[in-house]
């Protein structure tokens, strides 16, 4: 999934002459903390709420420009950018947002807060139901069995995922309806492990 249907394109942009009490007005206004500069149309720079904060003395106030504090030559991506990779990047270079620009021109935004609402959204976390956690055996085919026996037991799957702890693979099944007791009774009997159920 790409971050072309995550990203935000409604943008507020600033530009580079804009001084820093017109910049923490917009922000307070709109309500974001990243604000891309542009000039020209084009995309030069990124201002973010924590830039100006720290660069805000009573006294430099009326003197500074967005210019003078804005990040150059930001991290960007592309629309086409995987929301893994973006996720990744935002994690590595400790960043709050990734600028979406085309062409040299800023065409969407994306944050920690858009990503997140991505994954949570894909992994189903906030539709009503329960996650089973099992250890599968190392056999092929293990999948599929579990899968069937959480659809004979009136199971939906919403979404599965994996995790690694040291040297397992943990499955998480986040299912809706169904009796999860006799799931996880029915994978305990089979010789699953690690079989958990969260309500």
């Amino acid at each position: 999934m790409n971050v072309e249907s995550w990203m935000v394109t409604d943008l507020i942009t600033i530009g580079k002459e804009a001084g820093i009490r017109d910049a923490l007005a917009v922000m307070k206004k709109f309500s974001v903390r990243h604000l891309p500069v542009v000039e020209g149309g084009l995309f030069i720079g990124l201002v973010t709420s924590g830039d100006l904060k720290q660069a805000v003395l009573a006294s430099m106030l009326e003197t500074l420009k967005v210019g003078d504090v804005m990040i150059q030559n930001p991290v960007t991506i592309t629309r086409d950018t995987s929301l893994e990779k973006a996720a990744r990047i935002i994690y590595e270079k400790n960043i709050g947002c990734l600028p979406v620009v085309e062409d040299k021109r800023i065409v969407g935004i994306i944050t920690i807060k858009d990503i997140l609402k991505a994954f949570i959204e894909i992994m189903g976390v906030l539709r009503s139901g329960s996650r089973l956690d099992v250890i599968l055996k190392s056999v092929h085919g293990s999948f599929d069995e579990v899968v069937s026996i959480i659809e004979s037991k009136g199971g939906s799957i919403i979404s599965a995922g994996m995790t690694i702890d040291g040297d397992e693979n943990i499955h998480h099944f986040r299912i809706s309806g169904g009796d999860t007791a006799a799931i996880a009774e029915e994978l305990i009997q089979l010789g699953y492990r690690g079989v958990k159920v969260v309500d």
